[in-house]
């Protein structure tokens, strides 16, 4: 969906290059630091029990449902490539552009061994020990189709010193991406994708040179909407699953590009 969308929108600004309106076109690369809290919140039968009934009847209780919660903080360095493109309106300073990721960012894969299914083992006669099931958790997660979406103003300067730079800019948008989880369970269950959503704001300068180019740097800070996967037990008989939930919030940060382009 989100690649459709840049096409369209792409397709919108060849249309005013037809039309005798300026378009400019260019590649940037991007550097970030990111920030999220992040809480885990485990749901399952812990334990299964054995009583003994009548005539010394063993009998397996229900399981014990319990639910625990793991929560941190963490730092996540990005940095990708983007191609962009913009329509300049009326001579008046005011651009409306897009950008576009032609290729999926990669998460690093999180392993972890845990216990599950924990249960009470009473084959030595007494009091039985507790025995659990080790399995082992991979994560990793791709953004794909990474679309941003902005309006920006250009303001010409024209007593800077030295002549480093030709106009000052601010600019903001939104942000849109599909968030595609690739895991490897034991208890082959999986975490559905998700949407990520933010809106950003920005300043810049720009300087122009011979033939239409120009190079362009600017920061942006983006606060994006939280994020819920989870994860549900694939086994539709198994009633001593886990069933775990991933909340991302207060995801934030900055970043910095660098851009060189050609307007038309």
């Amino acid at each position: 969906m989100k690649k459709i969308l840049a096409v369209i929108c792409f397709s919108f600004l060849s249309l005013n290059f037809a039309n005798a309106e300026i378009l400019s076109v260019g590649i940037s690369g991007n550097i970030g630091l990111l920030e999220a809290d992040g809480k885990e919140t485990i749901t399952g039968t812990s334990q299964r029990d054995i009583t003994y009934g009548n005539n010394n009847t063993r009998l397996r209780a229900d399981g014990v449902s319990s639910t625990s919660t793991t929560k941190g903080a963490e730092d996540v360095f990005i940095g990708y490539v983007s191609l962009f493109g913009e329509a300049h309106l009326f001579d008046s300073g005011l651009r409306v552009g897009v950008s576009y990721v032609p290729y999926a960012l990669e998460s690093e894969t999180t392993d972890n061994t845990r216990n599950d299914n924990c249960s009470r083992d009473y084959s030595d006669g007494k009091t039985g020990n507790n025995t659990c099931t080790p399995t082992k958790q991979q994560v990793q997660i791709d953004v794909e189709d990474l679309v941003t979406m902005y309006v920006a103003y250009h303001h010409d300067v024209d007593a800077f010193p030295l002549g480093l730079i030709d106009s000052v800019f601010v600019k903001g948008g939104i942000i849109e991406a599909d968030v595609i989880t690739k895991e490897k369970l034991a208890s082959g269950a999986e975490y559905g994708n998700a949407t990520l959503s933010g809106q950003f704001v920005g300043l810049g300068v720009e300087k122009n040179m011979d033939n239409g180019l120009f190079v362009r740097f600017e920061g942006n800070v983006t606060a994006y909407q939280d994020i819920q996967l989870k994860n549900q037990k694939s086994e539709s008989n198994a009633t001593d699953g886990n069933k775990n939930t991933i909340d991302i919030t207060g995801l934030d940060g900055a970043t910095a590009t660098l851009s060189i382009g050609k307007s038309f």
